[in-house]
């Protein structure tokens, strides 16, 4: 396993003013977790702010769900909520 996947990044370098990263979540209890990823880019302006949502179902407990994305320069605010409930919250830049 590499350091990425056990320590979080906050940050992302950007080529070509595109940053690839990966949503990478662990259902460690339960297996086939139904929870909705919504991914919003914090421009300042949250009446204009762009936000791209998606459910997915976990796999195997403990074994992570990976979500490949590509990312534009800027702040952005995951957050990933189960039956409604936000489970997690946080904040990462693509400089």
């Amino acid at each position: 396993m590499t350091d990425a996947l056990r320590n979080p990044t906050h940050k992302l370098l950007a080529s070509d003013g595109h940053a690839s990263g990966d949503l990478l979540l662990v259902d460690r209890a339960h297996t086939g977790t139904v929870f909705r990823t919504c991914v919003r880019r914090d421009n300042g302006r949250a009446a204009r702010a762009l936000r791209t949502c998606f459910a997915t179902t976990s796999g195997d407990a403990a074994l992570p769900t990976l979500t490949p994305l590509r990312f534009r320069r800027g702040r952005y605010v995951v957050t990933w909520t189960v039956a409604g409930a936000t489970v997690a919250r946080w904040r990462f830049t693509v400089v």
